[in-house]
């Protein structure tokens, strides 16, 4: 006689923790498109706040002199500079001071998105330039994971005993 058939036991999922080492590699990705694109890092890119900074020039009448003093602002800045591109400029949020920033946002400049996102790679060398820095970093951290698996245990059993393994590893 046959074997009687068992009930299937049911897979439970569980979700996936947080692999910081696949973070960062995906952060280093992410940076070195949105600086080849847009000229501004990720962080720049996502949330629109930028630090420009500028020198501003000073004619005194009197003494015949002129003085430059460097400024610097930070905030949510949409300018028309045609080079650094964030979200919120490309997707027509309003700037703080309530005026309107049409879709594609102050930063086009007259030209079209793409346009700019052309003028912004050839700003930084081409497309060569990104394409060997990704595989750079990704070739870089396939080596780091190797060379860094007994480490990486060491802190994913530290993790597991402060019960933040099923949260976050390495």
């Amino acid at each position: 006689m046959p074997p009687r058939r068992k009930a299937k036991k049911t897979r439970r999922s569980r979700k996936p923790a947080l692999n910081l080492m696949n973070a960062a590699q995906t952060y280093a990705n992410t940076a070195i498109i949105t600086r080849a694109a847009f000229r501004t890092n990720p962080i720049e890119f996502f949330t629109g706040y930028q630090t420009l900074t500028g020198t501003k020039r000073t004619y005194n009448p009197v003494t015949g002199l002129s003085s430059t003093t460097s400024m610097t602002k930070s905030g949510y800045l949409p300018v028309v500079n045609g080079q650094a591109l964030t979200l919120p400029e490309i997707l027509g949020f309003d700037s703080p001071d309530g005026t309107s920033v049409p879709f594609g946002g102050f930063a086009t400049g007259g030209n079209t998105f793409m346009e700019n996102v052309r003028s912004n790679i050839k700003l930084n060398g081409g497309i060569m330039v990104p394409v060997v820095q990704t595989i750079g970093v990704n070739f870089g951290f396939a080596v780091a994971k190797k060379l860094l698996g007994r480490q990486r245990r060491g802190i994913n059993k530290v993790f597991k005993m402060a019960g933040l393994r099923k949260d976050v590893m390495v």
